[in-house]
């Protein structure tokens, strides 16, 4: 507070208040990493423990052509990493792919954390928010978004009520 009576410290993004402490140890499928997880480890914990075990999850990935996709995960104060995610068939590595990818996806890790961990239903939301970029095939964006939402325990089908009904799954 100033002598005004003016409040002058800085607000908090939103994401300092909503991930307070060692938020990632009551999730189950995080592994103990010895901190807070890498946005790389948060995936591949995700795709191992909770997507490629579901069978629909599968089914969806089995439907959409090759795709070689950058994920740029943004740490607000770790900076920025960079993980390939192949669809058909499915491989997640750390780094920068040797081919070009069909779409980079820059975003914010705990936009990532929070839809991995069910605070939000809508992989896409924070490209609409405007806290993520998109470069490159945008219908790659909505085929990742079906696996990722589809793992999560969404049908296809509701999946599919959000678009455009010409955006059948799995077709570039």
């Amino acid at each position: 507070m100033t002598e005004e009576g003016k409040d002058t410290s800085e607000k908090k993004e939103w994401w300092e208040e909503e991930f307070q402490g060692e938020w990632w140890k009551g999730v189950d499928w995080i592994k103990d990493h010895g901190g807070e997880p890498a946005g790389i480890m948060l995936f591949i914990d995700y795709m191992l423990d909770k997507a490629i075990i579901t069978p629909e999850a599968v089914k969806v990935a089995s439907l959409i052509p090759h795709r070689l996709i950058l994920l740029e995960i943004v740490h607000p104060t770790k900076g920025v990493e960079h993980l390939s995610f192949m669809v058909s068939p499915t491989s997640v590595n750390p780094g920068i792919p040797d081919a070009e990818p069909d779409i980079v996806l820059s975003f914010n890790y705990y936009d990532l954390a929070r839809f991995l961990m069910d605070k939000e239903n809508d992989f896409t939301m924070p490209f609409w928010l405007g806290r993520a970029r998109i470069y490159g095939n945008l219908t790659v964006l909505i085929d990742l978004a079906d696996i990722l939402e589809v793992a999560k325990g969404k049908t296809i089908e509701k999946a599919k009520e959000d678009r455009p009904f010409i955006w059948p799954v799995g077709h570039p």
